[in-house]
């Protein structure tokens, strides 16, 4: 018994060394079951069994469809055009861009993580019936028909329904990425003179010779619960009427927020917006009742500062910087969540003085030109 089992031991170890060998030269084999499905791209033939008639209309054409009012779109149009965004870094949140030669558009599709399904480049086809074309503070976006909750001030809501992407937002061939389109002053002051249909905004650009402005540009809502439109005044805080208050990374993490504020940093700074001001962050809705329409609003909160309502309700916080070229200025925005929030401005940017060319997706924002970096600003931002 003990010599059977000795042999069939020794007959194991060689079945394993020689397997062991054998793996190394064999190819290896995989159950098709646990592999997933290979996705097969469209092309334009493929699009008629989802209604395409043949015909593009282009980025630019589809943008002048727009009037200033939300426009639910109910007539067979179709787009095309190449991904140009990533959410990789995340600084880009549940939407992708997307442009053709003529410009490019922003679809709000409402999913994380879009640079693991739609690769730089890649064309895509986009079924708009059904759509809604719209715009936030001037800049074109697509998406579903504006839902109606406290704090939405967008012509659209999120496309976050899988059926629904599925059913009008389709996947083409792969393809270089798109190389930015090199842009001066001159291509900046056309494109904003021409407003929502200015051919530069949503597409990817670099410009160059862009100088500090030693300025910033951020909203805040100090109780990011409540009601924050423009109509709720008594619940913002804007930290864009001189200076950087401090301010010195891309982006506010919700710790760098609380420390900011804890710092005294923001003590000047104004509730209110608009002409409509109440005092400042120092104060409380209490102290700046009209009409009972503060007190009412924060409810037992009211009793607290507001520095003290940042603090207890704080969240991470976009931030702009701005930029310039000649006399246009640019704000480079970007997200408190987004991977380099934390990281510090060049000090060659910002105390040396010193030029640099900024890469990313050109938008507007209330008729000013506006970044969102696509990528860390190591790779962004290229100091001259």
């Amino acid at each position: 018994m003990k010599k059977f089992i000795i042999a069939i031991t020794v007959a194991l170890v060689a079945f394993s060394s020689c397997r062991s060998l054998k793996e190394e030269w064999d190819p290896v084999f995989t159950f098709g079951e646990n592999q997933p499905p290979v996705e097969k791209l469209k092309n334009e033939s493929d699009l008629g069994e989802y209604g395409f008639s043949g015909t593009w209309t282009s980025i630019h054409d589809l943008k002048a469809m727009y009037k200033n009012t939300p426009l639910e779109i109910t007539s067979n149009i179709w787009i095309k055009g190449q991904v140009t965004s990533s959410d990789v870094s995340g600084n880009i949140y549940r939407e992708m861009y997307i442009q053709d030669e003529t410009g490019g558009i922003d679809l709000k599709i409402g999913k994380s993580s879009l640079y693991s399904e739609y690769k730089l480049g890649q064309w895509i086809y986009v079924k708009c019936t059904d759509l809604t074309l719209g715009a936030y503070n001037g800049m074109p976006q697509l998406g579903l028909v504006a839902d109606d909750t406290s704090t939405n001030e967008y012509d659209t809501s999120y496309i976050d329904s899988q059926a629904i992407i599925d059913g009008h937002v389709f996947k083409g061939a792969y393809a270089d990425p798109v190389a930015p389109v090199v842009v001066d002053e001159n291509a900046l002051k056309t494109a904003l003179s021409k407003g929502f249909t200015g051919e530069l905004w949503g597409k990817l650009v670099t410009v160059k010779g862009l100088k500090y402005g030693d300025e910033i540009f951020a909203l805040v809502y100090p109780n990011p619960n409540m009601s924050h439109k423009s109509t709720n005044p008594e619940n913002r805080v804007f930290l864009s009427d001189s200076g950087t208050w401090s301010i010195n990374t891309w982006g506010l993490t919700k710790q760098g927020y609380v420390s900011l504020v804890e710092s005294g940093a923001l003590d000047k700074a104004e509730v209110g917006s608009g002409n409509t001001r109440y005092g400042p962050i120092t104060g409380r809705p209490i102290d700046y009742l009209t009409d009972g329409k503060v007190l009412n609003s924060f409810g037992t909160d009211a009793m607290l500062t507001y520095k003290e309502i940042m603090v207890k309700y704080a969240t991470a916080n976009y931030v702009s910087h701005y930029f310039r070229i000649g006399s246009t200025d640019i704000q480079v925005r970007t997200s408190g969540y987004v991977k380099f929030a934390d990281q510090v401005l060049s000090t060659a940017i910002t105390s040396q003085g010193k030029t640099c060319d900024i890469t990313g997706i050109l938008t507007v924002y209330s008729g000013a030109a506006q970044f969102t970096l696509v990528d860390e600003p190591s790779v962004s931002v290229k100091v001259n």
